[in-house]
């Protein structure tokens, strides 16, 4: 019955363990290593106009909702404007649902006069999918709406409609001929007319919006930039419409249906970027840099933005000198899990049970081979007199007092001395578990007199053997990385740990002595 029961609890703490660890890893997107670098870019519009010295009222489109990046460190700069934010529809009226197709920021001033300078920046942050992500509408399906052409314009967006529905079988051929005809007006006089008063190719998309609306297709105008290594981000005009379900994205430079690769949305509809009243000559200027950060940083300041209640239950939510207390504290488990398996599987005995570990994470700090150094120094040091009280018929606790006060002393001492002579790492063995020395001391000494020289000697190599293992595992930058991003994984460690302890076959040192044993016999 308890084995049953061990096996089911081992079965739940790993798969909670490692469904955490998944879900963080390959839907959070936690990195898996510390140096994982991650690309973001910072936009900026530079918003600028000459004011008449009457109240000034900007308005430009801002970065809204995004299928594959997240919006964050959003700036608004502005001398003495104050600032509001308002919900627009792609057709530039108010809007007060949640999901709206545009923000605007609208800065706003008593007086002003001469050139004035607005600045809009923000950072994207790439979402993380392990599955190519295809471009997706975040807003509902648009109702049709009058194109309020007059009926003049009524009888040539007939006669162009027509003309071109007689030339194209379906909407993937209906629309690029529908585009081509906008694009080049002059060669054909329904467009021309059509286009009179705009002639570019924001004019081109938004009479094709007003066209496809009136031949009963949904669709609305795409404004935005392509993230480039270029700084200067000019504006691109993409057309996207709803057909069979689904909304589709129209590339009216190249005259082809696709997905948009690296473009990103500013706003959508016939709205302007900008506008302003109380000013003239206003210019916008777009710009993009790309940056490079670290993943795990950008994880963490996007789900900031989006999902703020996963970090408040997290290590990351710690002040950073606690985070940095835990990423030492969380790599004891590791050193003690590695004791386990080397202890109860492989056979390799110690002096008391989490000593080596300990000793383990002090070399952290001193390095290697000084704190192998310096241990062997304190022990032997600590041993000749732990000898020498034994002379003395002391008891148990004064015994131990005594030792712990010699160690002090030789750890004093020794700081003293390597820092006089030049060498600063002897002063880090104040690093050393004192009471932890001490007592593997006292049981070295009890281990000599009782069971030899001999016993003694392998147990202290096993221990420092051990100890030396736990370092390698415990200083490794990719352990510790994986520690503190998932602590998840502590279930998993909790499973393995009860598995081997319940481990009953044969020690593999025990093994190969009792190999040796039947060979000699």
């Amino acid at each position: 019955m308890n084995s049953i029961q061990l096996k089911i609890l081992v079965a739940l703490l790993l798969t909670v363990g490692l469904g955490m660890f998944s879900y963080k890893a390959f839907v959070l997107g936690f990195p898996l290593t510390p140096e994982e670098q991650t690309e973001i870019w910072n936009v900026e519009a530079h918003v600028s106009f000459e004011a008449e010295g009457s109240p000034v009222k900007a308005t430009l489109q801002t970065l809204n909702r995004l299928p594959q990046y997240t919006v964050t460190d959003e700036y608004y700069i502005g001398d003495d404007y104050g600032l509001l934010h308002a919900l627009q529809s792609a057709d530039g009226t108010p809007q007060h649902s949640r999901t709206p197709d545009n923000v605007v920021a609208i800065w706003s001033r008593r007086s002003a006069k001469g050139k004035q300078d607005l600045f809009y920046s923000a950072r994207l942050r790439p979402k993380y999918s392990n599955v190519e992500e295809s471009w997706v509408h975040p807003t509902e399906i648009p109702k049709l709406s009058d194109p309020h052409f007059t009926e003049a314009e009524q009888v040539a967006a007939n006669s162009l409609i027509t003309e071109v529905g007689s030339e194209s079988a379906d909407i993937e051929t209906f629309v690029p001929q529908l585009m081509k005809r906008l694009m080049e007006p002059d060669s054909n006089p329904d467009a021309a007319y059509l286009l009179r008063d705009t002639k570019n190719t924001l004019g081109a998309v938004n009479m094709a919006v007003r066209l496809l609306h009136f031949s009963g297709i949904p669709a609305q105008s795409v404004h935005g930039i392509t993230l480039s290594t270029s700084k200067d981000a000019g504006l691109k005009h993409w057309l996207e419409l709803y057909h069979n379900e689904k909304w589709h994205m129209f590339d009216v430079a190249q005259g082809t249906f696709g997905t948009p690769v690296n473009f990103v949305t500013w706003w959508r509809g016939n709205a302007p970027l900008a506008t302003v009243s109380g000013g003239s000559n206003l210019s916008v200027t777009l710009s993009v840099v790309p940056a490079t950060v670290s993943t795990l940083g950008n994880v963490v300041d996007r789900l900031a933005i989006t999902a703020p209640t996963i970090l408040e239950f997290s290590l990351f939510n710690l002040p950073v000198q606690a985070q940095a207390t835990y990423r030492i504290i969380l790599l004891i488990p590791i050193g003690v899990l590695l004791l386990v398996f080397l202890r109860n599987v492989i056979g390799i005995t110690t002096f008391g049970t989490f000593m080596p570990v300990l000793i383990a994470l002090s070399f952290r700090e001193t390095q290697l081979l000084w704190g192998l150094c310096l241990f062997s120094i304190v022990i032997i040091l600590g041993l000749a007199v732990r000898l020498y009280l034994e002379h003395l018929k002391l008891l148990l606790v004064p015994r131990l007092a005594c030792v712990l006060i010699v160690v002090v002393l030789l750890m004093a001492g020794i700081s003293i001395i390597s820092f006089k002579l030049g060498f600063p790492r002897g002063v880090s063995v104040s690093l050393f578990p004192m009471v932890i020395l001490s007592m593997t001391i006292e049981r070295i000494s009890v281990m000599w007199d009782e069971l030899g020289a001999g016993k003694a000697i392998q147990q202290i190599i096993g221990s420092m053997a051990v100890a030396v293992l736990a370092y390698i595992a415990m200083s490794n930058l990719f352990i510790e990385h994986l520690i503190f991003v998932f602590p998840e994984l502590f279930l998993v460690l909790l499973g393995l740990t009860l598995m081997i302890g319940r481990y009953t076959g044969f020690r593999l040192l025990d093994l190969i002595r009792f190999r040796a044993f039947l060979k000699e016999g």
